[in-house]
């Protein structure tokens, strides 16, 4: 995810988002990043994924490649639009994230923060 990120700033297009699409997109990318780090552990703890294209026990890398190409196609669909759909688009697919990485916590699929 963090190659991604910095990926789009070498990309003429990403100059033409506005600061708060920037800043929602890369809200995105962190509650991607965080659903990953729950996943990742939920499976070391002998839980199940509840993706149907994932499959009951995927491998990390597998779940990386979905991550990392459902925000590509993010960023793909969304650069073509305009600003006002941009802005609506980025927060129904931050609400859908986030309301998954807060039902992961609310299961008991978290990972240990440690600073």
């Amino acid at each position: 995810m963090v190659i991604l990120t910095l990926s789009l700033d070498s990309q003429a297009n990403w100059d033409d988002w506005n600061s708060t699409n920037k800043t929602l997109y890369k809200t995105y990318l962190l509650a991607t990043t965080l659903d990953y780090m729950q996943t990742k552990n939920a499976l070391d703890n002998h839980y199940i994924e509840g993706n149907p294209f994932l499959g009951k026990y995927p491998s990390d890398d597998r779940i990386l490649l979905q991550k990392t190409l459902s925000a590509g196609f993010v960023y793909w669909s969304f650069n073509k639009l305009d600003e006002k759909r941009k802005r609506k688009g980025l927060l129904i697919v931050n609400g859908l994230q986030w309301g998954v990485v807060i039902n992961n916590e609310n299961v008991g699929a978290t990972f240990i923060y440690r600073w």
